[in-house]
């Protein structure tokens, strides 16, 4: 899309969902939901997605009591 300039991310930094998530165990806190976001360059809008957690996404965890 370039929609951004060269070099904006440093893709061998990216941080998988999962990877993520056992990031946040570690720190003690249970992740509880997590969603990707979905550009449809057709209609330009973004939609919430469960299963496309390719590059953009979203996550939540809980911290026990």
């Amino acid at each position: 899309m370039r929609c951004l300039p060269r070099g904006t991310h440093e893709w061998h930094k990216f941080i998988t969902p999962d990877e993520l998530f056992e990031l946040l165990q570690k720190a003690g806190l249970t992740p509880v939901d997590r969603k990707g976001f979905v550009f449809n360059p057709l209609s330009w809008n973004w939609s919430i997605s469960d299963r496309d957690l390719s590059v953009n996404y979203v996550t939540a965890s809980t911290k026990p009591a």
